[in-house]
C-alpha cells in the first residue's frame, strides 16, 4: 500500500513534515515526497491529513469498561481502600468468561476510536483465572489491536487464588512468546495485598519467565503505611530484596514514592507510568513527575483516550506550577512508544523504514501554522479524537473513514450493555 500527500508528525522529538509512506508486511519500508506507485499496489491520497504513529496506553484496565454508569456502593467510600473494597474488588468477583471477552472487546474498540493501537492492561477476574488472558487476548485482537497483558496476583482471594494467578501469568507468558501482536508481563496487585511469601514467588517467576513485573506501586499513602509497618522498609526496598526490580518493570502512578526512591527504582531500569486523570478521581495526590526520567501515560482504565490523558497531564502539571509541562506532558506519551519498543524490539513511535504500520490517521486543519517546532501546541490544544479519520496496526486496518473494519462493533456494544446488566447484578448479591 502507498499513503500519499500526508503530513507526518511524530513526537520524540516533535517532528512534522509532508511525505509519502509505503506499507509491505506490516512495515513501514519507505518514507519521503512523491514515492511512485508501483504495480499491484494500492494508493490511497491522505489529502493533507496528520498521520502519527498509533498511540501506547502503559497501563490499564480493560474490565472497567463495564463498570461505566454502574450503580455505587449504598454507603460511599471515604478512603481509597474502601473505593477499592466497595467497588473495583466486587467488580473483578463478578466477572466471568464472557464479561472478560465483552470488556476487552469494549475497551479495545473505545482505544481504537481514539487512535490508540497497544494497551498494557493489568487484569484480575478472580472467579475466572484459568484462561482469562488468552480470552482477553482474543478480544483485543479480534478488534485488531496489540496488547501486552498480564493477572493480577494478590493474597486478598486466599492461597488458592493467588496460586490461580501466579500459573495464569506463568502459562501466558509461555503461549505469548516472541508473538508480534501480544506479550506478557507478570502482574501484581499492590504491595499491600501480597505477604513476604508471595512476592517471593513472583520475583521467582520473573526470573523463570524473563518478563518483568507490572504492579502498582505507591498509588495511595495507605500502600506506603502497609510497607512500612509491614517491613520496616520503604516500598522500592523491598521490591528489589524480592527480584521485582527487573528491568522493564512497570510501577503503576508512583504518587508517594519519594523522588530518591524514584531514581533507585529508574537506575535498576524500571518505568513509571502516570494517570493523572484515575490519580484526580481517587483523590490519591499528584505524583512527583518532575522526578519522572524513563515513564509514560497510562489512564488507569478511565478510557482508552490518550489525548485526553495527555491534556490532562499537561493541565495539572501547570497547576502544580511546573514550566516545562509542555515538554514533560509530550515526552510521557512519547514515552509509551519506547515502553512498547523494549518489550516487543520493534521501533514504535517512528515513520521510518522499518517501523511496524502502526498509523493514526486525523482529519485536523488547524487555523494556524502546524510545524515540528509547534506540534506539541497543537498536541495539547487542538487535536482530539474527534480528529480520527482512520487506524492502521500491523499494515492492515482497524478503522477506516470513521468506521470500525474489524468487528461489527454496534452489536458486541448491546452485547455488552446485556452483559453489564448481569454483572451489576452480581456485585449487587456479593454485598461488601
Amino acid at each position: 500500500m502507498l499513503l500519499t500527500n500526508g503530513r507526518l508528525a511524530t513526537l520524540d522529538p516533535p517532528r512534522v513534515d509532508e511525505a509519502d509512506l509505503r506499507i509491505d508486511s506490516g512495515r513501514i519500508v519507505e518514507r519521503g515526497p512523491g514515492l511512485q506507485p508501483r504495480a499491484g499496489e494500492e494508493q490511497l491520497d491522505l489529502a493533507g491529513a496528520l498521520v502519527m504513529p498509533g498511540l501506547v496506553n502503559a497501563h490499564t484496565h480493560l474490565y472497567s469498561a463495564l463498570a461505566r454508569g454502574m450503580p455505587g456502593p449504598a454507603e460511599p467510600p471515604r478512603t481509597f481502600a474502601e473505593t477499592l473494597e466497595r467497588v473495583w474488588w466486587r467488580l473483578d468477583r463478578a466477572l466471568d468468561e464472557e464479561t472478560v471477552y465483552l470488556s476487552g472487546v469494549a475497551g479495545a474498540i473505545e482505544a481504537a476510536l481514539s487512535g490508540t493501537t497497544l494497551l498494557f492492561d493489568h487484569h484480575a477476574s478472580p472467579s475466572f483465572v484459568r484462561g482469562s488472558l488468552q480470552v482477553l487476548q482474543r478480544a483485543v485482537r479480534d478488534v485488531g489491536l496489540r496488547s501486552v497483558l498480564c493477572y493480577e496476583v494478590t493474597d486478598r482471594n486466599g492461597s488458592e487464588g493467588r496460586d490461580l494467578g501466579l500459573a495464569e501469568n506463568r502459562v501466558f507468558a509461555a503461549a505469548s512468546q516472541d508473538q508480534e501482536w501480544s506479550r506478557a508481563m507478570i502482574g501484581a496487585h499492590a504491595s499491600f495485598t501480597l505477604s513476604d511469601e508471595t512476592m517471593d514467588r513472583l520475583g521467582r517467576l520473573v526470573q523463570e519467565t524473563g518478563r518483568p513485573l507490572h504492579i502498582h506501586a505507591a498509588e495511595d499513602e495507605a500502600d506506603v503505611e502497609d510497607c512500612r509497618q509491614r517491613t520496616g522498609a520503604g516500598l522500592i526496598a523491598r521490591l528489589s530484596r524480592h527480584g521485582l526490580l527487573a528491568p522493564g518493570a512497570i510501577l503503576a502512578h508512583g504518587v508517594h514514592l519519594t523522588r530518591k526512591q524514584i531514581a533507585e527504582a529508574q537506575a535498576a531500569g524500571a518505568w513509571l507510568v502516570h494517570n493523572p486523570r484515575s490519580n484526580m478521581n481517587n483523590a490519591v495526590g499528584y505524583a512527583p513527575t518532575d522526578a519522572f526520567r524513563q515513564a509514560a501515560l497510562g489512564t488507569d482504565g478511565m478510557d482508552g483516550d490518550m489525548l485526553a490523558e495527555v491534556r490532562a497531564a499537561y493541565l495539572k502539571m501547570r497547576d502544580e506550577g511546573r514550566l516545562d509541562a509542555f515538554e514533560a506532558s509530550r515526552d510521557l506519551l512519547a514515552g509509551g512508544h519506547r515502553l512498547a519498543a523494549s518489550i516487543f524490539g520493534l521501533s514504535f513511535g517512528r515513520l521510518d523504514p522499518g517501523a511496524p504500520a502502526d498509523l493514526a490517521i486525523l482529519d485536523y486543519q488547524p487555523p494556524t501554522p502546524l510545524a515540528s517546532d509547534n506540534l506539541t501546541g497543537h498536541l495539547l490544544f487542538g487535536l482530539d479524537r474527534s480528529h480520527l479519520r482512520s487506524v492502521m496496526v500491523g499494515g492492515g486496518w482497524v478503522v477506516r473513514d470513521r468506521r470500525l473494519v474489524t468487528v461489527d462493533a454496534p452489536a458486541l456494544l448491546a452485547r455488552a450493555r446485556t452483559a453489564a446488566g448481569r454483572l451489576w447484578q452480581r456485585m449487587q448479591a456479593l454485598g461488601s
